[in-house]
């Protein structure tokens, strides 16, 4: 007899989001924990035979009586099985004419992920269908639950089901129901249509869609996804509609239509692709009529990478708004509205294991007005960079070049080309217990300018050697009482640069970062080409760590470091100050999980030569396995910052949580940013509301906002604005 049963599960899974077309669905293989509420797992069930294959079934019966003819009556339990699907019943007619096979009485389909209950059930040889009249079914992988007055499982994985609720709450919680007069699905083509359907909540139809189409595997299928809604000051009610477009396997989009009562119609578009050698992403804004401004306004970005091969590629990263106070009108956030500059650039890179090289083109667009033109970047046009490393070379040494010529251009101020060498040569070897390399390069970079005074060099170069020692070791113990791994890591850098006049070359690209730990064991303090800081200085640290030697895991990590000056340093960036301090601040690190599910982090900077302190910033992180959260941090920079920020997320009772967070400036006297928002969660949905202040404008303006977000679990999700504001705002959310 051939093969009856069909795989059920497959095509009845697909419930889990007919209303949105996910472009990254995955599967679900744990079974989910949503809320306090956990989803069991499918019962055990046992075959009365493990070894029939798939193309043919077999029958158990209590009683069995078959005619002459081959037509059959079975009684007392019947059970049909086909591979690992089961199908048990009171009782079963065969017809052999008709082909058609008849159950009735407690009807039930298992497979390991699927159970359908039903009244009554019709398997047909010869078209191998199968119809279940008066279903309920269960889905352990979605997981989810629902009922159909008939389901239709046709040749080629058709699955044909009417009058149907679906939903993925649990057992005896409805609180939201999918129901739509038929449902059709194509496991072949991967596509499923839906006709009436309705959306409930709390027993209150909200949505009602005539005809749907949606994908019925991890396949990614055209569609509307999840709107997003919410409103500000700036731009009053504000609703986006997302349309996700399949073109193609490699291919896809996103449109989005976007209304906001204050400023208008405004529509996003995003394409992405991946092809062999190729992806990338491109996106826009397109904001025709500002009802606010009243003028044209607009983003357009693009981000794209071809491997040309293996050991080469192309990178693009581009980004251009219309005007200067676009992200301060249509975004939200600081980290939006804070910019003064918007990268462009093309990369084409070549790497091996000896050898890489840059072909850099790179500018800026400037969204600062108050930014003087003399102080905005240059246009780099172009880069190329040149590295050369060979950590085992002629003699046993190590030999590295670095080399680079950029013209940078610009329409105020001198341009031109610099070019840049700086050859090395190094030793390394081990004394006793500590790692010790010497080695000596030679810094040297030239120009040819554009654009100089009369009394100026156009051709300044600059060259002068770096001498350097770099000494380190590790020393590890076990604590005698806890068993610790401790280590105790030392470290030691002379470094000794002669002064080299400078004061004639510009500065196209240089700055002098702050110090850091990172910083301290750097050779030249200056980042850039522009500039060789003299000095004749050794760089002194020292860290140490507890490590639980069990599990790894490190319990404090702490460093301390200073650099000693044997000499003044007299080379400056323009309208800079020559130093004669003998000492660097102090600086001072320490991290520490200090108590179960207590966590810190301390960095502090300390001048010893006026006694204050110039840097700290101090976060406390406490996280508990029920969600608890709760972020303190406080950040002082003498002379520019004065900060607190609190962040938590806390359970305040079943299901109900809250989230916060309260950014102030002490030395201004003003609030950054704050948001408070509370949230019912439970098993099968959950809906959010958050309200939030913040500067959104440099002049020191802000914008009060406010949305509502409903999730009903199991039937799609996207990414909202009160989704990104938790991340940037919370430490660690989740």
């Amino acid at each position: 007899m051939q093969k009856f049963l069909p795989t059920l599960f497959l095509c009845l899974s697909v419930a889990s989001g007919p209303l949105v077309a996910d472009e990254q669905a995955t599967g679900n293989d744990d079974m989910p924990n949503w809320g306090e509420c956990r989803i069991p797992p499918p019962p055990p069930f046992v075959l009365p035979a493990d070894d029939v294959p798939e193309d043919e079934l077999a029958i158990f019966s209590g009683k069995a009586e078959i005619g002459l003819t081959g037509n059959a009556n079975f009684s007392d339990d019947i059970s049909l099985v086909s591979g690992n699907r089961l199908l048990t019943a009171e009782n079963a007619t065969y017809d052999r004419d008709a082909g058609l096979f008849t159950v009735e009485g407690r009807v039930e389909f298992r497979d390991p992920q699927t159970i359908v209950r039903a009244d009554r059930a019709e398997l047909n040889q010869y078209s191998q269908e199968v119809r279940f009249d008066g279903a309920e079914f269960q889905l352990w992988s979605v997981p989810a639950r629902g009922k159909s007055e008939h389901i239709n499982a046709e040749r080629g994985g058709k699955l044909r089901l009417s009058k149907v609720s679906y939903t993925t709450c649990p057992d005896g919680n409805d609180d939201w129901m999918l129901k739509a007069s038929k449902i059709r699905i194509d496991r072949e083509l991967g596509i499923g249509t839906a006709n009436n359907a309705r959306l409930e909540f709390k027993g209150v139809p909200f949505l009602y869609l005539p005809y749907i189409s949606y994908p019925v595997t991890d396949q990614r299928k055209s569609g509307w996804l999840i709107p997003k809604l919410g409103t500000s000051q700036q731009r009053g009610v504000d609703v986006e509609v997302p349309y996700y477009w399949n073109i193609a396997p490699q291919y896809d989009a996103t449109i989005t239509p976007r209304y906001m009562s204050r400023r208008g119609f405004q529509l996003k578009p995003e394409f992405r692709y991946l092809t062999g050698h190729n992806d990338g992403i491109m996106f826009g804004e397109i904001l025709p009529d500002d009802n606010a401004t009243d003028r044209h306004r607009a983003l357009v970005a693009w981000r794209h990478m071809t491997n040309f091969t293996r050991d080469t590629r192309m990178v693009i990263d581009a980004i251009h708004v219309s005007d200067s106070a676009y992200f301060e009108d249509l975004s939200s956030g600081l980290s939006s509205t804070s910019q003064t500059h918007l990268r462009r650039r093309t990369d084409f890179e070549y790497f091996n294991d000896t050898w890489s090289g840059l072909l850099r083109f790179e500018d800026y667009q400037t969204i600062d007005d108050t930014i003087a033109a003399v102080d905005r970047p240059y246009t780099a046009l172009p880069r190329l960079g040149l590295r050369g490393h060979t950590p085992d070379g002629w003699l046993g040494l190590q030999y590295t070049l670095d080399g680079e010529a950029t013209y940078f251009d610009r329409d105020v101020g001198v341009t031109g080309l610099r070019t840049h060498l700086r050859p090395e040569i190094a030793w390394s070897r081990q004394l006793y217990f500590v790692e010790v390399e010497p080695s000596l390069a030679l810094d040297y970079a030239a120009y040819q300018l554009n654009d100089t005074a009369p009394a100026d060099d156009d051709h300044p170069s600059r060259m002068a050697p770096i001498y350097s020692i770099d000494a380190h070791t590790v020393f590890e113990r076990l604590t005698p009482r806890r068993g610790w791994l401790q280590t105790l890591e030392p470290r030691a850098l002379y470094t000794y640069i002669p002064f080299t006049k400078q004061s004639d070359l510009p500065v196209f690209d240089t700055i002098e970062p702050d110090l850091n730990v990172v910083q301290l064991f750097r050779k030249n303090r200056y980042v850039g080409h522009d500039r060789l800081g003299d000095t004749n200085q050794l760089s002194l640290g020292i860290t140490t760590r507890l490590i639980n030697a069990d599990d790894g895991d490190e319990f404090l990590n702490a460093t301390i470091g200073q650099i000693l000056y044997f000499s003044d340093r007299d080379t400056t960036l323009p309208n800079g100050t020559p130093s004669d301090s003998n000492t660097s601040d102090y600086l001072f690190e320490l991290g520490t999980k200090f108590y179960k599910n207590w966590r810190m982090q301390l960095g502090y900077q300390y001048n010893s030569d006026t006694r204050k302190t110039t840097k700290t910033e101090v976060r406390l992180n406490y996280r508990s396995d029920d969600s608890t959260l709760v972020n303190v941090s406080y950040r002082f920079r003498r002379g520019s910052l004065k900060e607190v920020d609190l962040s938590a997320a806390w359970p305040i009772a079943e299901h109900w949580n809250l989230v916060g967070r309260y950014d102030y400036s002490i030395l201004d006297h003003k609030l950054l940013e704050r948001f408070a928002g509370i949230e019912y969660d439970t098993c099968c949905w959950s809906i959010r509301g958050i309200w939030r202040r913040s500067l959104t404008k440099r002049t020191g303006e802000s914008d009060t906002s406010f949305s509502i977000q409903l999730q009903l679990k199991g039937l799609g999700n996207n990414t909202s604005a009160a989704d990104r504001w938790l991340d940037r705002g919370i430490l660690d959310y989740d």
